[in-house]
């Protein structure tokens, strides 16, 4: 429970020039009791102004007052080894103690004490705000770190599964250009080649003729008997280069059904006394002569 108490409690420790300053000291601070009105303590009375023993027994102390005739160099080189963000260091003024005599005074000594005590507790307090300050702004620079941190290891995984999706699309890619290549490979040549339309027979009749077809299979007929180049009939359907040359080739198909069916009579008694015979059904498998003459018959 002690321990708890002097924790809570200001850590000052006093730094002068001999164990006779240290012996006054000690007194004064016995008289005017800090700890009971003011909740400090002054921890240590160091007699020596030694670097190295001075830095062992005044680390950790909350407020570090050094004996001195005012800011001379033993105290700035003191300064300088012992300050630290969680300290204050105070002067306590020798000059304040002596009196015309040169003799050292116990009640301005006290007062100089507590005087000195009471100004750097200010400071220190005021470095303490400061301090409660940086950790304050720590603690949320710390959680924003945190989240950061986060975000960061979700990042990580997301982008894990965006490389894994990403080697996947890689290999489809070269898959895909692959296909490409063959397919482009087959078919260099697919601008070179003759691209024929495919139309309906029937509509495409009745846009050039204005009458409709009335005997498609002839039309069919015609066009495998004589093979004219790049059309192909079938299926209700008449594939050419361009619809003009569809037309030019029904045309002629036309002109030939027109010619047939005006002689078909003298074609057909030109026949009969030729062969004396009777003309043949048409048949798939007929074997169609060269010449529109006889064509259908």
């Amino acid at each position: 429970m002690e321990t708890e108490n002097h924790e809570s409690k200001i850590d000052v420790r006093i730094i002068v020039s001999g164990l006779d300053v240290a012996q006054l000291v000690s007194k004064a601070v016995n008289n005017i009791q800090l700890e009971r009105d003011y909740n400090i303590v002054v921890s240590s009375i160091i007699p020596t102004v030694e670097v190295d023993i001075v830095k062992k027994v005044a680390s950790g102390a909350d407020i570090l007052l050094i004996g001195g005739y005012g800011h001379d160099e033993t105290f700035n080189i003191l300064f300088n080894e012992l300050k630290t963000d969680f300290n204050h260091i105070g002067l306590f003024d020798y000059n304040n103690i002596i009196i015309e005599d040169e003799s050292i005074d116990a009640h301005l000594a006290e007062k100089e004490i507590l005087n000195s005590i009471i100004k750097s507790t200010l400071s220190y307090s005021l470095n303490l705000i400061n301090i409660h300050t940086l950790e304050n702004k720590l603690i949320k620079v710390t959680h924003n770190y945190n989240n950061l941190l986060d975000d960061y290891n979700q990042l990580i995984k997301e982008n894990e599964v965006i490389s894994q999706e990403n080697k996947e699309l890689m290999e489809d890619f070269k898959e895909i250009k692959s296909d490409f290549e063959d397919f482009k490979l087959r078919y260099n040549d697919i601008y070179s080649r003759d691209i024929l339309e495919i139309f309906n027979l029937e509509e495409l009749w009745q846009e050039a003729f204005r009458q409709d077809l009335a005997d498609m299979e002839r039309v069919i007929i015609a066009t495998e008997k004589f093979k004219p180049d790049n059309i192909i009939v079938g299926q209700g359907y008449i594939a050419a280069e361009s619809k003009s040359k569809a037309i030019e080739w029904l045309k002629i198909v036309r002109t030939a059904l027109i010619f047939v069916d005006d002689n078909s009579d003298d074609l057909k008694r030109d026949s009969d006394d030729a062969d004396e015979v009777k003309v043949p059904e048409v048949r798939d498998d007929y074997d169609i002569p060269d010449t529109f003459e006889n064509f259908w018959d």
